[in-house]
């Protein structure tokens, strides 16, 4: 699990998993210090890749007859890649724009 850059707390697993179910633009605060975190590029790569094998067994790879058994195991590929995210994901420190 990240750390946070400023006081290096580590982030907590349940905090960071609801964060990535909602709205990522807005930034991630630490619950420690209130810094706040952005996902980086390559965070947000390697998000959208967790859910590429069950795309990708539910559209090409059906090796069974039924239909539901394939959506099922398509759902389940997707459950392990969300809790999984909190650990793949990084985050940075915001940089805001101070005049």
């Amino acid at each position: 699990m990240q750390h946070c850059k400023n006081c290096h707390t580590q982030f907590q697993w349940k905090k960071v998993y609801r964060y990535l179910w909602g709205p990522i633009i807005k930034p991630f605060r630490c619950h420690a210090c209130k810094q706040e975190h952005v996902i980086t590029m390559k965070g947000r790569v390697m998000l959208s890749l967790l859910f590429l094998p069950a795309t990708l067994f539910v559209l090409f790879l059906t090796p069974f007859q039924s239909i539901v058994l394939n959506l099922g195991i398509g759902m389940l590929f997707i459950l392990i890649g969300s809790l999984l995210s909190p650990f793949i994901v990084r985050f940075k420190l915001e940089q805001t724009n101070q005049s």
